[in-house]
């Protein structure tokens, strides 16, 4: 099954076969020496050689070199035999073997070809020969091939074989010869050489078998060996490739002193880019033995010519490793992670020898493995973290330790594979006989059950540890802890598991420190904002339930973070509730394997959405919810939410048909949906999908997504305004009666809870139900509202259909100002289909000859878009910079800053109201008091005042 003849090698070929043209011209003997690393296929290139110099009508005497102090000539007597001369009549010696050859020239005039492979083996009485013969002119043509070793030093090192001095006879013959030197194989030439042992590679398998071997045709052959009548893949090669026991590994190694092989095996156990100090340690070399080591092993091709130490190609370090023994390679495996970790090595190095040397029954492998899986786990490869955690776990642990690992590795497992990690947890948990430790294992199951849509099982589990500890004496909040969790995955699970309260009013009234007391405010923050009766209560627990500190307790902290953002989101505190999320990302967004980092990532996303930043909420969510089609499909809870939301998004982005498609791949868009909570999520989305092609079936989307809330007990519209939603989609089917009367309910409720946002966007619907003048005046409230808050999208909603009432009633230029601003925040917002409605329904109304309101619209600022009054909005501000010359040299953000300062707000409002921070707010101020040439906010009005 070699890999042998041309293949790959046509350039090669054709120099040889151009030095047989030149010999056979007589224009006299010449030598071409063949060189390269072993296993490159010198002596395959030599045979075709041969046999195109035999079909030219050369006498050919081919030959392998062997050395032999009492046989000085045995190469070259071999030569003469196979060109038919004449047995040897005295001793072998130079003046016998030049009249045998000549003898052999008289025969025929035919011209002559010798080879010889392996150059370095050669006899010097065979060595000698060849080089007299070099120089003496022939009676007949005379061509002399032979091969020889690559020099490790690199391809121009052309004066002497491996290892020869300087005035040997090697140096002589080399001086005057034509080099062909043989590289890999190019990636091109490997499948066809592949089918020498009936293996069939495509271009990436090609490519991996290029990058392994470096085309050497050898280490090719060993790597294909054992898929011989396959196609194998990628992924395949190179699990072969790390098995290690391969064949061929003697070709390189042969020879070797055992300071060489000694390092040899060091660098090849201490992986890639080995240090020349760690290599001579592990090896117990003194350094001035192993640079000449080093010396020796790059000559012989084994490691690359450069520092720090690697193999000359990946595959010899998975040959050399099969060939040390199992005990010697743990050994020596265990040396290395010590040696490294003292010298403060990375993590992930230490960790993969302790892995390889198995458990090493000290606590700080222990640290070094789980410190590995966090690096591994940020870096995006959660099966190698999970690996890492279950080698530590085959340490001796303490038992709050081997709990801790436990729930680190379901916490990846939970998203990879969450049937093994179940099965893990329940395991750990039902073998655990110490109350609180047996509670961590069941809180981690239940969540991770719950995240696989399985809330009923989750709580089965909680009664169960609860039930079987219920009389242990000294129990602790551990007891508490369960029945916490108990709640909240009621709020996750089956609605009609909403219906119970584990807890009692009695409970939550108490009160609670530490981690139970957060997870209590947080549940009554939870609570407070279904209810939608006291804004301010929900706040205040909100904030009291925020993980402390920046220790991370796994899957708790960032909990916390989902109940405390979303409370603060719907209290109108959107500005605090993105900066939590950044914090959030700290805990989970650097571990994108995990469930928190799903649910941080959703919380951002509604956030965003908000403010009215569709692009960038769809940004956060694209990644995520691609990865989360399949788990949506099979309806795990957060995966409905991530894609709900993504759908939503760019069904208002204008992109209806792109939102039902998601829907659909992920079994949304049709068909009852389970009673959860967040199936209202997904109905939302499929109305906002549906409500241009058929407003009657989104409005049932509506109404069934208020069902569900209302049977989970969310009253509150700052969590999901459906009926002002719902309100808005029967006006436009003339159901103004029903229409009506969801929309003064949301508002009764919205003015309960107090946010501009809820009442807003209630004072919105309930005018969209008027006529004429209450209209108008209606939609001026509403606005106004809204024009306190971040919510530039139902801002730009309120505007269009204030614009479009005052067209209807005569105000021309009122309308146009309003659909023009609507225009802009439309264009901010990145809501397409909403600039398109504005500005038609604009141009609409320009008179012959008046200029384009749609012209007027200036770019959309970057950043967030601008949620200030309608006085100071940027739709505005093109019309307020004309009446003052000074406000054009403004920066984008320099004007909305210094329009809210106009506005009255304080530098803190500003800075809530963009987002940014307040001393950025100050620089921009200073920088726009500076340009303005006035002193401070008293002066504003000045300049807003000329013109």
């Amino acid at each position: 099954m070699a890999v042998r003849g041309e293949i790959g090698r046509s350039t090669e070929t054709a120099r040889l076969g151009a030095a047989l043209e030149r010999a056979r011209t007589g224009l006299g003997p010449a030598v071409v020496v063949v060189r390269g690393e072993p296993g490159s296929g010198k002596s395959a290139l030599l045979e075709t050689c041969a046999a195109r110099a035999a079909a030219g009508g050369f006498r050919v005497a081919s030959v392998r070199a062997t050395g032999s102090a009492d046989r000085p000539y045995a190469s070259a007597d071999r030569l003469l035999a196979l060109l038919g001369a004449a047995a040897p009549t005295g001793p072998a010696g130079a003046d016998e073997i030049r009249h045998r050859l000549e003898a052999t020239r008289v025969r025929g005039d035919a011209p002559l070809l010798l080879c010889v492979d392996d150059l370095d083996r050669l006899d010097p009485g065979s060595l000698r020969w060849l080089r007299d013969l070099s120089r003496t002119p022939p009676p007949a043509p005379l061509l002399i091939v032979v091969s020889a070793a690559l020099p490790g030093t690199g391809s121009g090192a052309v004066t002497a074989p491996a290892r020869g001095a300087a005035t040997s006879p090697a140096v002589a013959l080399l001086a005057g010869a034509d080099l062909v030197e043989l590289r890999g194989l190019p990636p091109h030439a490997l499948p066809r050489a592949a089918e020498r042992c009936r293996i069939v590679l495509g271009a990436r398998t090609a490519a991996v078998c290029a990058e392994l071997t470096g085309g050497n045709p050898a280490l090719l052959h060993a790597l294909l060996a054992p898929h011989a009548d396959t196609t194998p893949t990628a992924a395949a090669l190179r699990a072969t490739a790390a098995s290690g026991p391969l064949p061929g590994a003697d070709r390189w190694l042969a020879g070797l002193g055992e300071p060489a092989l000694a390092l040899v095996r060091a660098v090849a156990v201490l992986g890639a880019d080995a240090e020349v100090t760690d290599s001579a340690a592990l090896a117990g070399l003194p350094v001035g033995a192993t640079l000449a080591a080093v010396d020796e092993l790059v000559e012989v091709c084994v490691l690359a010519n450069r520092t720090p130490l690697t193999f000359r190609h990946p595959l010899l370090a998975s040959m050399v490793l099969g060939r040390i023994a199992a005990g010697t390679r743990v050994a020596l495996h265990l040396r290395a992670a010590t040696l490294l970790r003292g010298r403060h090595a990375a993590p992930t190095t230490v960790a993969r020898h302790l892995i390889a040397a198995g458990p090493v029954g000290e606590d700080w492998a222990v640290r070094q493995l789980r410190s590995a899986a966090h690096r591994l786990e940020r870096d995006g490869r959660p099966e190698e973290a999970a690996h890492h955690l279950r080698g530590a776990l085959r340490e001796h642990l303490r038992p709050h330790e081997r709990s801790a690992v436990h729930r680190e590795l379901a916490e990846i497992d939970a998203f990879v594979d969450p049937e093994r990690a179940a099965r893990v947890l329940d395991t750990a948990r039902q073998e655990c006989e110490i109350p609180a430790l047996a509670a961590d294992y069941t809180l981690a199951l239940a969540a991770v059950l719950t995240e696989c849509g399985r809330a009923d099982e989750a709580v089965s589990v909680l009664d169960e540890t609860a039930a079987r500890f219920e009389r242990n004496p000294g129990a602790g909040s551990w007891q508490l802890r369960l029945r916490l969790h108990k709640e909240f995955t009621f709020r996750r699970g089956p609605l009609w598991q909403a219906a119970t309260d584990p807890l009692g009013d009695l409970v939550l009234a108490s009160p609670h420190r530490g981690l139970v007391g957060r997870e209590v405010a947080a549940l009554r923050a939870a609570r407070e904002v279904d209810a939608g009766l006291d804004r301010a209560a929900a706040v205040r627990h909100a904030r009291q339930g925020l993980p402390r500190g920046t220790g991370r307790v796994p899957g708790c902290s960032v909990g916390l973070l989902w109940y405390a953002c979303g409370a603060l989101l719907a209290a109108g505190e959107t500005a605090e509730a993105w900066s939590l999320c950044g914090r959030g990302r700290l805990h989970a967004g650097a571990r994108p394997s995990r469930w928190e980092h799903v649910r941080m990532e959703l919380i951002c996303a509604r956030i965003l959405r908000a403010r009215g930043d569709l692009a960038a909420a769809e940004a956060t969510l694209a990644p995520v919810a691609d990865q989360l089609l399949p788990a949506a499909a099979g309806g795990l809870p957060s995966a409905v939410a991530v894609v709900a939301a993504l759908a939503e998004v760019r069904a208002l982005r204008g992109e209806p048909a792109a939102a039902r498609a998601l829907l659909a791949e992920a079994r949304l868009d049709g068909g009852p949906l389970p009673r959860r909570r967040d199936s209202a999520y997904a109905l939302i989305a499929r109305a906002a999908a549906h409500e241009d092609t058929d407003p009657a079936r989104a409005t049932a989307d509506l109404l069934a997504a208020g069902r569900l809330l209302e049977e989970a007990g969310v009253r509150n519209p700052a969590v999901l305004p459906w009926r002002s939603r719902a309100a808005r989609l029967l006006v436009r089917q003339d159901q103004r009666a029903r229409a009506a009367a969801l929309a003064v309910a949301e508002l009764a409720v919205a003015r309960r809870w107090g946010t501009p946002e809820c009442v807003g966007t209630a004072l919105h619907a309930v005018a969209l139900t008027e006529t004429g003048h209450r209209r108008t005046e209606l939609l001026d409230e509403a606005v106004a509202h809204l024009t306190r808050t971040p919510a530039a999208l139902e801002l730009c909603l309120a505007r269009f259909d204030l614009g479009t009432a005052l067209a209807g009633r005569g105000e021309t230029d009122r309308a146009l100002a309003e659909l023009a601003g609507a225009a802009e925040l439309a264009r901010a917002c990145g809501a397409g289909a909403l600039l398109h409605r504005a500005r038609e329904a604009a141009g609409r109304l320009v008179a012959p000859g008046r200029p384009d309101p749609g012209s007027a619209i200036a770019p959309a600022p970057t950043g967030a878009p601008y949620p200030g009054r309608r006085a100071a909005t940027a739709a505005d501000a093109p019309t307020v910079a004309r009446t003052d010359p000074r406000l054009s040299g403004l920066t984008p953000q320099e004007q909305r800053i210094v329009h809210l300062a106009r506005d009255g707000h304080t530098n803190r409002d500003i800075a809530g109201l963009l987002f940014l921070a307040v001393r950025t707010v100050e620089f921009h101020l200073s920088g726009a008091y500076r340009k303005l040439g006035i002193r401070g906010r008293r002066q504003l009005s000045e300049v807003f005042g000329t013109g």
